[in-house]
């Protein structure tokens, strides 16, 4: 429990820092000495920095995953999903600016895969689409929304993209059912087609 409670801390103080400062001027020694811990605390429980990171970004998937909800539309479940980044903007693009870009578009990128590949296999129980069109067309949109997400983080953070994923949805509604129902005419693969 004592464990937890620290990891937790760590990880609430390094996003504050990082929401004030950019990575490259974030230290250990400054981040213990804001959790009031020393120094071989952190190390207890972290390596380094990265493994810091690559943690954030695993426990923010995992609560993406934990909190979908049939009910929501996609646009809303995006919205949703991108809570931690949405409430984290100034630490998103300080990771961005850095040695994690990596790291940042590879969640972001798993967070789209997820809502997508949960929402159009929901709507595709209403259809007869084929297994390799319900994996394509949530592929083709997990590419679109994390291209779309990247983009933004990359530029000035200005446009609010709680309206821009409403509008995207009022413009792209229905396709992904029609899309689905397309699979029902076309014929089968006859090769290896692979989505990874």
């Amino acid at each position: 429990m004592a464990k937890a409670y620290t990891k937790n801390l760590i990880r609430k103080e390094f996003i504050n820092l990082l929401n004030k400062k950019s990575l490259h001027n974030v230290t250990v020694t400054e981040l213990a000495k804001k959790c009031n811990i020393e120094r071989k605390t952190f190390y207890y429980h972290y390596e380094n920095l990265t493994e810091l990171i690559k943690e954030i970004f695993d426990e923010e998937l995992t609560v993406v995953i934990e909190e979908f909800n049939e009910t929501l539309s996609w646009e809303d479940s995006f919205i949703l999903a991108a809570k931690f980044i949405l409430e984290n903007k100034k630490a998103i693009k300080h990771m961005y600016q850095s040695d994690y870009k990596d790291d940042v578009e590879k969640y972001v990128f798993s967070m789209a895969g997820e809502i997508m590949n949960k929402y159009v296999n929901r709507v595709a129980k209403s259809t007869d689409a084929k297994e390799i069109d319900i994996k394509l067309i949530a592929y083709f949109y997990q590419c679109a929304l994390s291209s779309s997400l990247i983009q933004w983080v990359a530029t000035d953070m200005k446009t609010d993209p709680v309206e821009m994923t409403n509008r995207i949805g009022k413009l792209m509604d229905g396709n992904i059912l029609l899309s689905l129902e397309r699979s029902e005419k076309l014929e089968n693969v006859t090769q290896n087609l692979k989505i990874e």
